[in-house]
């Protein structure tokens, strides 16, 4: 009888490590993605920014003609 409580002991003190375990890695994954939204956001301004300033220098050139 003692035995099985022993067992059912370090089967629960397992189960609350990879508990925590999976916590760490769930809030790890959620950082990495909000910071992948954030650099994908402004990558798109990047690209934005780029095209409004080529678009500029085209104007410009086009009245210079």
């Amino acid at each position: 009888m003692m035995l099985i409580v022993h067992w059912l002991s370090e089967i629960g003190a397992i189960l609350w490590a990879l508990t925590g375990v999976v916590i760490v890695l769930a809030k790890l994954i959620s950082a990495i993605t909000h910071c992948e939204c954030k650099l994908v956001t402004m990558l798109d301004l990047a690209f934005k920014v780029k095209k409004a300033w080529k678009k500029l220098k085209d104007d410009k050139r086009k009245n210079r003609q």
